[in-house]
């Protein structure tokens, strides 16, 4: 069980002949996964995730959402499908609309059933599990720095308890601190609980230390849809999709070409390359 797509298309208008995601065929787990979405602007990420979230349907194809098909009209049990599947868009300020920062939070809960208190109760303990101070919790979200703004979004969907967490470009505009933290959370999160954990990103390095899978999208079609270390060490593919290597990988290649290591595997993280390096230290 989970999520689901066969033969799906999709365009925007009806009278115009572009389709956005074209021929989509690809299955996703309830659990267990971390997955990472790539591709340039305008290749269908975004509309993608939407899909999955059920905020826009199929043009055409079957797609299923936690046993749930969706119909390109007239669809049923969206609710439910919002609350089992969190998506966290990629600017903040469109989820953000609550008086408080509690309060904004604590919506999701209420909407989908929750008591108010319980939903305190929830509210409270994933703002401590994002950090979210106190001394935040009275003051408008919209007053909140651009950090701050993205740790609420994230913890108005957390609070609801998805079974797949989907975040589009959740370190755009967040400085190293901030973005490592709310990507170690994540880690922690996927590993705690083995919800499955989608992100929708540019950041190459992101995608080498986080990432179990990676679906690349170009011009609406999957191009690539495997393990993670396959496509960095597909050097052509990388280039005829015009995607970069992880920083690590391009210190390491450098090295290399320097003759100063030496290795089979191409490292993609910085504790590979120092084991590398160790390596060739014992040698």
């Amino acid at each position: 069980m989970g999520i689901n797509f066969q033969n799906v298309n999709f365009k925007y208008d009806s009278k115009n002949k572009i389709e956005t995601l074209k021929n989509i065929n690809l299955n996703i787990n309830s659990k267990g996964e971390f997955i990472t979405i790539l591709g340039h602007t305008g290749s269908g990420k975004s509309t993608l995730v939407q899909m999955m979230n059920a905020l826009i349907f199929p043009t055409s194809g079957e797609l299923s959402i936690l046993n749930n098909i969706i119909k390109p009209k007239h669809n049923k049990n969206l609710k439910d499908i919002r609350r089992q599947v969190g998506l966290v868009f990629q600017f903040p300020e469109y989820q953000l609309f609550e008086e408080t920062v509690l309060k904004d939070i604590s919506f999701g809960p209420i909407n989908f059933g929750i008591s108010k208190e319980e939903a305190e109760k929830v509210t409270k303990e994933t703002c401590e599990l994002l950090h979210i101070s106190e001394e935040l919790y009275q003051k408008p979200p919209f007053n909140l720095s651009g950090g701050q703004k993205r740790k609420v979004a994230i913890a108005g969907i957390l609070a609801s308890n998805p079974e797949i967490l989907i975040l589009d470009e959740p370190t755009v505009g967040l400085d190293p601190s901030s973005r490592k933290e709310l990507l170690e959370l994540l880690k922690q999160i996927h590993e705690e609980t083995n919800k499955t954990i989608i992100i929708v990103t540019h950041d190459m390095n992101l995608v080498a230390n986080y990432s179990k899978r990676t679906i690349v999208l170009d011009e609406g079609q999957i191009v690539f849809d495997d393990d993670t270390r396959k496509l960095f060490n597909n050097y052509k593919k990388l280039q005829s999709l015009n995607l970069d290597l992880p920083y690590i990988s391009k210190l390491a290649l450098e090295l290399k070409e320097r003759g100063i290591i030496s290795f089979d595997e191409l490292p993609i993280t910085l504790d590979e390359l120092y084991s590398v390096m160790r390596g060739d230290a014992n040698e």
